[in-house]
């Protein structure tokens, strides 16, 4: 099984070689859950798993009892942290109240195929899709700090990547941007044509008004558009090979 903490601050990492690449991230919610602990994550998942038994909420002493603290402190802590995470809400005038603020992931979707090549026509989004319809990436592959992200995944479809060890039916993890804008010269993104509806994985490099989008593989050129006319629909994360169908 291949797994690896997907919630570094700077680390992308390709799962099968081993390898990081140091990509920056900046985005609001996501850094709220790059400082939570592995300890407030144990009692997000205690939260999530409860509430997806039966729908019930927790009340801080459930909690206690369920992870085995000795008192009340600790539970307290973590709970206002995923509070502020705006991962977990209650109510303050009662005390069964404590509940995921989402429903437990099933996992990563996987919402379709990119092109590693010249452009495809854009993969559709998963919510397009019927629950049953959706394939999901366990979590189980990944650690438990980075369950609950704005992850999606996407089928590889092409080698133009090559070079940056993502080939042909890897599926690629891939995080929603908050802001374009902040993303890095050189990250890797899933970049749509605005209008063409069509998309593809490449290298990020924009300057001025004009973007590249910049192959990992010289049999393949550079695509140039004008910066108003791309959108960044994922910043990639890693990948997974030979563990899916």
């Amino acid at each position: 099984m291949c797994g690896r903490d997907w919630s570094s601050d700077v680390c992308s990492s390709d799962l099968v070689m081993g390898t990081c690449y140091r990509q920056q991230r900046s985005r609001g919610n996501v850094l709220a859950m790059d400082s939570l602990t592995p300890q407030t994550m144990r009692v997000l998942e205690c939260i999530q798993d409860y509430y997806a038994a039966d729908q019930l909420s927790m009340t801080i002493r459930d909690i206690q009892r369920t992870l085995g603290y000795k008192s009340v402190a600790p539970v307290q802590h973590h709970v206002r942290k995923l509070k502020e995470a705006g991962l977990v809400v209650s109510d303050p005038d009662r005390a069964r109240t404590i509940r995921p603020a989402k429903p437990k992931p099933k996992g990563i979707p996987i919402c379709g195929t990119i092109a590693a090549g010249g452009l495809v026509e854009i993969f559709p989004s998963a919510d397009v899709f019927a629950d049953s319809e959706v394939e999901y990436i366990s979590p189980e592959l990944f650690s438990s700090r980075s369950r609950g992200l704005e992850r999606f995944a996407l089928r590889v479809s092409g080698d133009s990547m090559i070079g940056a060890h993502i080939l042909d039916e890897d599926i690629v993890i891939l995080d929603k941007p908050s802001d374009s804008q902040t993303v890095k010269n050189g990250t890797i993104v899933a970049a749509r044509l605005e209008g063409q509806n069509e998309t593809t994985l490449k290298r990020w490099h924009r300057e001025g008004k004009q973007v590249s989008l910049i192959p990992e593989n010289p049999n393949y050129r550079t695509i140039q558009v004008d910066a108003k006319q791309v959108l960044i629909e994922g910043i990639y994360v890693g990948i997974l090979r030979d563990i899916l169908p």
